[in-house]
C-alpha cells in the first residue's frame, strides 16, 4: 500500500521499534595486503562522530518488506567488499584494522505511515530513523551501522551512519548510491569502484597521547539546541539571488545566497539576545576533491573536507545581504588562492593544516566571536539513490544538536534548497519570525503536497 493512500491522517507521536540486528560481513574476505588501513592527515583531524543520512521510499506493491530486507542485507554483504574499510574497526586515531568484523543492521518497525512523518518532518523523528546517535560511544571503534525501518503503509526509511573518521557526506552518497546499484543491477559499475587513495596525498601526521591531533569535537547540547527546517524553493531562490547580487558578485550561486541569508538573520537574533555585537564567522565546509590539482578522482572515499572562514563585523553595512554574499564569495576565492596551493607537495602541509585547525577551536573557545558552521550536501544528487523499487521521495539529514550548526541539502524538486538550521531556543523564537528570512523561506513545510501526483 502506497503511502499516497494516507497523506491526510493526522500526525501522532511517531514509536521505532527495533526487532532484529545483525552483524554483515563482507561477501568475500578483504586480502592480507589490505588489512591495515592508515588514515591520511585530514581524518586524523575529523571529528570523531557518525555522519547520518535518511532515505525514504514509498511502499512497493511489486515486493514484500521481508524480500526487501534479504535484499538490502546481500547488497550490504557484496558493497562492503568493495568499500572494505566500513567493515572494520577503528584503532585510535592511526588506523582501521580491515579486519572484516562487519556492519551493524537494524531492522525496525514503525507505529504510523510515513506520510505523518512527512506532513511535519522533524529532527527528532530522523534521530529514530537511524541505529545508533551521531555521537554515541560506538564511535570510537564502529565505522558503519545501518538501518531499514518500516512504516505501516508499507514505506521504507534506509539509515545509515558512517564515520568521519574516514567518509564526508560525498562519500556517504557514494556508499549508498554503490550500495542501491549492486542490489538493483547487480554490478557497481554504473557508479564506480571506490578509491582509497586519501593517505596518498596527505599523509597521516605523528601524532601521540602527549602531542595529540587538534581535533575539534562537537559540543551536543541536546536539551538547549533547537533544530528547525527551512525550505527555499526554486523561484524563492532566484529572488534571493536577484536581491543579493552586487557590483562585487554579479550571480550569488544558490548556496552563497541562502547561507548569507540564514547568516545574517542568525547574527541578528544572537545579537539582540546577546546584547552583545561581537563580530561573526561563518565556517562553511569545502570540498578538496575538484579543487586540487591533479583533482581527486569522483570516486575517492575520505573526508576530503576543509573549511573556509568569513567574517562579518558590527555595523548595518556589514551585515547587509550583499556585504555578506560578498564576504562568503571573498572567503571562498582565498581559500581556494592561498590555502589549496600549499597544501599538496609542500612538506609542511602537517603543520599548515594543524595551525588552521588550531586557529578555529581556540576561536570557537574564545567566546570572542559568534561561530557559525555551515556544510551543504547540494548537487550530491541524492535522489538518484534507487535500489530497485523508486527513487527516494525525500533524505533527511539528522543534524548534531551543537548550537549554531547548519546544513544545506537539494530538495527533491530540482533547483530548492532545504536548511536544518540549530539555535539556541531563544535566538530561534527570533530566527523563525524575521520577515526578510519569510519572504524567502518556508518553515517546516509538509514534504508530501509538491509531488502528491507522483505518489
Amino acid at each position: 500500500m502506497t503511502l499516497g493512500r494516507f497523506f491526510v491522517r493526522r500526525f501522532h507521536q511517531m514509536r521505532v521499534d527495533v526487532v532484529s540486528r545483525d552483524i554483515i560481513k563482507p561477501s568475500s574476505p578483504t586480502p592480507n595486503h589490505l588489512k591495515k588501513f592508515k588514515l591520511s592527515l585530514l581524518e586524523q583531524l575529523g571529528p570523531t562522530i557518525f555522519g547520518p543520512m535518511v532515505f525514504f521510499y514509498s511502499g512497493n506493491n511489486r515486493i514484500k518488506p521481508t524480500e526487501q530486507l534479504q535484499k538490502l542485507k546481500k547488497s550490504l554483504s557484496e558493497t562492503l567488499t568493495h568499500f572494505y574499510p566500513l567493515a572494520g574497526r577503528l584503532k585510535g586515531n592511526i588506523s582501521i584494522d580491515c579486519n572484516d568484523s562487519g556492519a551493524d543492521f537494524l531492522e525496525a518497525e514503525v507505529n504510523s505511515p510515513l506520510s505523518s512523518l512527512l506532513q511535519e518532518p522533524s529532527s527528532d523523528s530522523l534521530q529514530q530513523l537511524i541505529p545508533t546517535s551521531v555521537d554515541s560511544i560506538e564511535t570510537r571503534t564502529r565505522l558503519l551501522l545501518a538501518q531499514a525501518s518500516f512504516f505501516e503503509c508499507g514505506s521504507m526509511a534506509i539509515g545509515v551512519c558512517i564515520s568521519h573518521k574516514l567518509a564526508d557526506a560525498t562519500s556517504i552518497g557514494l556508499f549508498m548510491k554503490s550500495w542501491a546499484a549492486i542490489l538493483s543491477q547487480g554490478s557497481i559499475k554504473t557508479v564506480g569502484f571506490p578509491v582509497f587513495d586519501t593517505a596518498k596525498i596527505f599523509p597521516p601526521g605523528n601524532f601521540s597521547e602527549t602531542s595529540p591531533a587538534p581535533v575539534v569535537e562537537p559540543v551536543i547540547m541536546m536539551n538547549q539546541t533547537i533544530s528547525k527546517r527551512f525550505v527555499f524553493d526554486s523561484s524563492s531562490i532566484q529572488a534571493l539571488q536577484a536581491k543579493a547580487s552586487s557590483f562585487d558578485v554579479n550571480q550569488p550561486t544558490r548556496v552563497e545566497a541562502v547561507s548569507a541569508l540564514i547568516w545574517k538573520t542568525a547574527m541578528k537574533a544572537t545579537r539582540t539576545v546577546s546584547g552583545t555585537l561581537k563580530p561573526s564567522i561563518l565556517a562553511n565546509s569545502a570540498s578538496l576533491r575538484s579543487r586540487l590539482s591533479p583533482p581527486f578522482t569522483k570516486n575517492s572515499i575520505g573526508n576530503l573536507v576543509s573549511y573556509f572562514a568569513a567574517k562579518a563585523e558590527e555595523g548595518i553595512h556589514q551585515t547587509k545581504l550583499q556585504t555578506l554574499v560578498y564576504q562568503i564569495r571573498k572567503a571562498k576565492q582565498r581559500f581556494r588562492d592561498n590555502h589549496i596551493t600549499k597544501l599538496v607537495g609542500n612538506p609542511n602541509a602537517t603543520e599548515i593544516i594543524c595551525s588552521y585547525q588550531k586557529e578555529a577551536g581556540d576561536m570557537i573557545a574564545s567566546g570572542d566571536f559568534d561561530f557559525y558552521i555551515f556544510s551543504s550536501a547540494c548537487r550530491f544528487g541524492l535522489y538518484d539513490t534507487d535500489f530497485g523499487w523508486g527513487k527516494p521521495v525525500w533524505v533527511g539529514i539528522p543534524t548534531v544538536r551543537q548550537k549554531n550548526i547548519v546544513t544545506l541539502l537539494d530538495t527533491k524538486e530540482a533547483g530548492g534548497i532545504e536548511a536544518w538550521v540549530n539555535l539556541y531556543e531563544q535566538e530561534m523564537n527570533l530566527f523563525e519570525q524575521d520577515r526578510e528570512l519569510l519572504q524567502f523561506a518556508s518553515l517546516n513545510p509538509s514534504v508530501i503536497q509538491p509531488f502528491l501526483h507522483v505518489l
